[in-house]
C-alpha cells in the first residue's frame, strides 16, 4: 500500500504512534499491521457491494455481520456519502494508493460511528479495501472535554454577574463594608460608604492598612475585637469613635477560606440616628395582647390587630379618632381615672374592667398603661389583656358564687354596686351554713337548729346555694 503525497496519511498514522516504513513491508507483513491498527476493514466490489468484513478493537459496536451485504451507500451517513463515494472513485482511478476520507457509518442499531477511513484499490483487481480507525473515544473523550469548557465557561460567567451584583449591592447601601487580610492587616475590599465614614467621600481604601481614621481607644477597641472575632463563630460588635466625631457601630466577624483568614467589617453611623419606630411596626401590629396608642385626651391614635379582634370591629379606621371609653370600662369613669392616674404616677398596672364589643357584650380585661413621648407630643399607650378565661386557684370551672370577700373586690368596676352587695350577703349566707354543716358533722337537723331555721328553710338555702342534694339529705335527717 502506497500513501498518496497530497493526504496527511504519515501523519495520521503517527498521531497513534506508529512510522510507517510502508516501502520496507511484504504483503502479508502490511495486512498484518493493518490487522492490529485498523478497528474495522472490509472489501467493496465493483457494485458498492460489502464482500467480506473485518472487526478489531473492544470499542468498537459493529460486527462482521453488520456490515457483509449491505450496500456502501447504506453504510455511510448521509451527510459524508457523497465525500465517500467520490474518494472510493479517486481510489479506483489511481490504483495502489491509499486515500483518506472522514466518514460516519451508521449500524443497523444505535448511534453513528465517526471513522478515519483508508480507501486502496487492488492492482490486478476491481474490488477496494477499505481500513477504517474508529474514532468514537476520541470523538467521545472530545465531547466531554468540550462539556467541561463549557461548565468552565458558565461558572466564570456566572461567578462574574454575582461579584457584580454583591459589588453594586454595596456600592447602594448606607452602611460601611470592609474585607480585610488578617495576615497582613491591607484592606482587600471596600464599599464608598466605608470611605466616606472612615477618611472622607471619594478616597481609596483598597491596599492601605487597617485601622484608619479612628482614634486611639477606637483602635484599641477595635483590637479587642479583632481578638474576640478570632476565638468565636459570632458576630461581634461595639461603638467607637473617628478622627472626625463620627460615633460608629462597628461588628466584625471571622472567615477562614482555603487557609487564609479574612476579617469582614460592618460600620454605621449612629451619631443621629433616628428612631422612628418603624423598626418595632411588627411588634406592635402582631402582638398577642391589644394595643391602643391614645393622645393625653383619650383619642385613639393607633390599635393592633389583637384589639379589632377583641371588640369584634372589621377595620382601624373605625377605631382611630374615635374616643376609647366608647370601648373600654362600663362608663367614661374607668378611662379617666386611667388617665388621670398615669399621668401622675407615670403608669398604671392591671387595672381590672370590662371591653365592650360590638355585639354589646362584654370581656373582662386588665389594663395597663404607659406613657411615651413621640415627635415632641405625649402619648398613652393601653395594653389590654382578656382575662374572662383566667383560673384562679380559687375559682372552679363552673359558674358559682365568689368564694370569698376578695373574690367579691375584685369584681369592683365589672359588676353595679346593687349586685356586689346582693352577692356579698349570698356569700355571707353560704359561708355560715357550710360552717354550721361542719359543726354539725353533716347533720342538717342540727345545723338547722345552730342557725335559727326551719329545716324547710336550710333545705331550699342548701338547693339554693348547690351545697348538696338537699332533699336526699333532707329524707335521711328525718329518719
Amino acid at each position: 500500500m502506497v500513501f498518496s503525497d497530497n493526504d496527511d496519511g504519515r501523519a495520521a498514522f503517527r498521531s497513534i504512534g506508529v512510522v510507517l516504513v510502508v516501502n520496507s513491508l511484504t504483503a502479508p507483513s502490511s495486512d498484518l499491521l493493518l490487522h492490529h491498527l485498523a478497528s474495522l476493514q472490509f472489501l467493496v466490489n465493483e457494485s458498492g457491494i460489502i464482500l467480506d468484513a473485518s472487526v478489531n478493537g473492544p470499542s468498537s459496536t459493529l460486527q462482521p455481520e453488520d456490515l457483509v451485504g449491505r450496500s456502501i451507500s447504506e453504510l455511510v451517513s448521509d451527510d459524508s456519502r457523497s465525500l465517500f463515494e467520490s474518494r472510493l472513485n479517486e481510489a479506483r482511478r489511481s490504483k495502489g494508493i491509499a486515500v483518506r476520507c472522514d466518514t460516519s457509518i451508521e449500524p443497523r442499531s444505535g448511534n453513528s460511528i465517526p471513522m478515519l477511513c483508508w480507501i486502496c484499490a487492488e492492482a490486478n483487481s476491481s474490488d477496494v479495501k477499505v481500513a477504517a480507525i474508529d474514532l468514537l473515544p476520541e470523538a467521545s473523550l472530545r465531547h466531554q472535554l468540550l462539556n467541561a469548557q463549557h461548565a468552565m465557561e458558565r461558572d466564570y460567567w456566572s461567578k462574574r454577574r454575582l461579584e457584580a451584583r454583591y459589588r453594586r449591592l454595596l456600592d447602594m447601601v448606607s452602611e460601611g463594608f470592609i474585607v480585610v487580610d488578617d495576615s497582613s492587616g491591607r484592606i482587600l475590599e471596600a464599599n464608598p460608604a466605608a470611605a466616606t465614614l472612615l477618611v472622607g467621600a471619594g478616597a481609596t481604601l483598597v491596599g492601605k492598612p487597617f485601622p484608619l481614621g479612628l482614634d486611639d481607644d477606637a483602635r484599641n477597641t477595635l483590637e479587642r475585637l479583632t481578638r474576640e472575632a478570632r476565638s468565636v463563630t459570632t458576630t461581634v460588635d461595639e461603638m467607637i469613635n473617628t478622627d472626625a466625631g463620627l460615633e460608629l457601630n462597628i461588628a466584625m466577624t471571622y472567615l477562614r477560606q482555603s487557609g487564609e483568614g479574612r476579617l469582614l467589617i460592618r460600620l454605621r453611623d449612629d451619631s443621629e440616628r433616628d428612631l422612628t419606630g418603624v423598626e418595632f411596626q411588627s411588634f406592635f401590629s402582631d402582638a398577642p395582647d391589644g394595643i391602643l396608642e391614645l393622645d393625653e385626651q383619650g383619642i385613639v391614635l393607633a390599635t393592633n390587630n389583637a384589639f379589632l379582634e377583641m371588640a369584634g370591629i372589621m377595620s382601624p379606621e373605625l377605631v382611630e379618632g374615635r374616643r376609647a371609653d366608647r370601648w373600654i370600662g362600663r362608663s367614661a369613669v374607668d378611662l379617666n381615672i386611667v388617665l388621670d392616674h398615669s399621668k401622675q404616677e407615670g403608669s398604671v398596672r392591671l387595672y381590672s374592667t370590662t371591653l365592650r364589643t360590638e355585639t354589646e357584650s362584654s370581656v373582662d380585661i386588665e389594663l395597663s398603661v404607659s406613657r411615651v413621648g413621640k415627635n415632641g407630643a405625649t402619648r398613652v399607650m393601653l395594653y389590654i389583656r382578656d382575662i374572662g378565661r383566667r383560673i384562679t386557684p380559687d375559682q372552679s370551672v363552673d359558674d358559682h358564687l365568689p368564694r370569698s370577700i376578695e373574690q367579691i373586690t375584685d369584681r369592683v368596676g365589672r359588676v353595679p354596686l346593687k349586685e356586689l352587695v346582693r352577692e356579698s350577703t349570698d356569700v355571707i349566707e353560704a359561708l355560715c351554713i357550710e360552717a354550721a354543716l361542719k359543726l354539725t358533722s353533716g347533720n342538717r337537723a342540727s345545723a338547722a337548729e345552730l342557725l335559727g331555721l326551719s329545716r324547710q328553710s336550710l333545705y331550699t338555702k342548701l338547693r339554693r346555694f348547690d351545697l348538696g342534694d338537699a332533699e336526699v339529705d333532707g329524707d335521711r335527717d328525718a329518719l
